[in-house]
């Protein structure tokens, strides 16, 4: 089992090698001096944000009984109804 992956670490090694015949060499020499780009002063304004929070909770079952009536409101919405409303 040991020998088995060590076989096989060291066939994944060459085959990297292979892929990349560069990686061996070195990187290529340069070619000149480097470019050099220079930027005026800048100044930035803005405000520091203040760190935002939230989390989630988890679902939960609601149980509920409905609410009996004492009075029927029915008369109430019949009497608004039959008014004249201007």
């Amino acid at each position: 089992m040991l020998r088995r992956t060590i076989t096989r670490l060291c066939l994944t090694l060459v085959a990297i090698a292979l892929a990349c015949p560069g990686a061996l060499a070195g990187a290529p020499p340069r070619r000149g001096p480097p470019k050099v780009i220079e930027l005026e002063t800048m100044v930035i304004e803005g405000k520091v944000a203040k760190p935002q929070v939230f989390y989630v909770l988890g679902r939960s079952r609601i149980q509920y009984q409905g609410i009996k009536l004492q009075r029927s409101f029915v008369d109430r919405i019949l009497d608004s109804a039959k008014r004249n409303p201007f």
